[in-house]
């Protein structure tokens, strides 16, 4: 008999048997028990026999035990050392495997991730590309064929740029036209032996043509068409007519003043002026570092390959290109709309 005593004393007491003990000393069922703790029966007869579920993680099965002690009034810290033997082993096993799985599912996925993630950013960079180089495509096409449509105009009506560079050079011609006459007026009276010595002398030289045509009056014809030449030019240099043609130029350059279109190129540009009448201004391409000025009638349809080439003044005010420069466009607009 003590024999069979000293065994039982040395069978050592797991933490299933505390907690069976202690239910029964309370005359508690396993039924019971799970009801109170909300758990299963099959669940309370795993702890008491010392039994851990496969699908059950340890964290769980500790709280489940210390709920178990609580209920059947066992102190924590004498379950403490029973259940540190118990779960390490368990928890020695699985806790690598896991670990060592979790890291490998992260590192497929994040694989994918970054393919799919560099994929779609390379199709955003291609299509962007092929949509920038089809507008420049476009835009260059434009221009192309803007240059043929001008250029076949200006051959069908022979230039409309040569109307505006006669009206420029006409107030010039009088000036030109009228120095020669100027000059040629001293040099009949030296013919008719007259010496002009300052610039004071046309009125002497007036007065001595007067005498000479009014003294021989018995001379041959020969004589008398030799002073005529001189007295035909006297009239034309009068002086009221010169400031005729200024006061007219005067008025012209300040109504095309009124209407004027400046443009100063800072690259070579091609470029389309139109007035309101239909007329082309001008038609062609300019250098950079040219002026373009140009007068018509308002408003001014205007067609530019390259916006940013180039700034225009109209009536002494800059026109705004900003929003053709940003969007990268050939720039149509009218300028001196009322």
């Amino acid at each position: 008999m003590n024999t069979e005593a000293s065994q039982d004393q040395t069978v050592p007491e797991t933490t299933g048997v505390r907690l069976r003990q202690a239910r029964e000393a309370l005359g508690l069922t396993q039924q019971m028990v799970a009801e109170r703790l909300c758990l299963k029966v099959s669940t309370i007869r795993d702890i008491e026999e010392d039994k851990a579920q496969a699908n059950l993680a340890s964290t769980f099965h500790r709280g489940y035990i210390r709920s178990y002690a609580k209920l059947v009034h066992l102190p924590e810290d004498e379950l403490l050392p029973m259940l540190a033997k118990q779960a390490p082993i368990r928890a020695a096993k699985v806790a690598p495997m896991q670990s060592f799985s979790l890291g490998k599912k992260h590192k497929k996925r994040d694989g994918w991730l970054m393919s799919f993630t560099w994929l779609i950013v390379l199709v955003v960079l291609g299509l962007t590309g092929a949509w920038w180089w089809q507008n420049h495509q476009a835009q260059q096409a434009e221009i192309v064929t803007m240059a043929d449509q001008s250029s076949a105009q200006l051959s069908q009506n022979g230039g409309q740029s040569v109307p505006l560079s006669d009206d420029n050079s006409d107030p010039a011609n009088p000036v030109d036209t009228q120095a020669p006459v100027a000059n040629s007026q001293p040099s009949t009276p030296t013919e008719n032996g007259t010496v002009p010595a300052t610039s004071s002398a046309a009125p002497a030289d007036t007065a001595n043509n007067g005498v000479n045509t009014t003294a021989p009056q018995g001379t041959t014809s020969a004589e008398s068409a030799v002073v005529s030449p001189s007295q035909a030019p006297l009239p034309s240099v009068s002086t009221a007519q010169p400031p005729l043609p200024t006061a007219d130029a005067g008025v012209t350059g300040t109504a095309s003043s009124a209407d004027s279109l400046v443009m100063n190129f800072t690259a070579d540009c091609w470029l389309q002026v139109v007035d309101a009448s239909g007329k082309t201004l001008f038609s062609g391409i300019q250098k950079g570092g040219a002026t373009l000025n140009l007068s018509g009638k308002a408003p001014y349809k205007l067609t530019i390959g390259a916006p940013g080439a180039l700034t225009i003044t109209y009536q002494g005010n800059p026109v705004d290109l900003s929003k053709f420069i940003k969007a990268n466009r050939v720039a149509r607009l009218t300028v001196g709309v009322e």
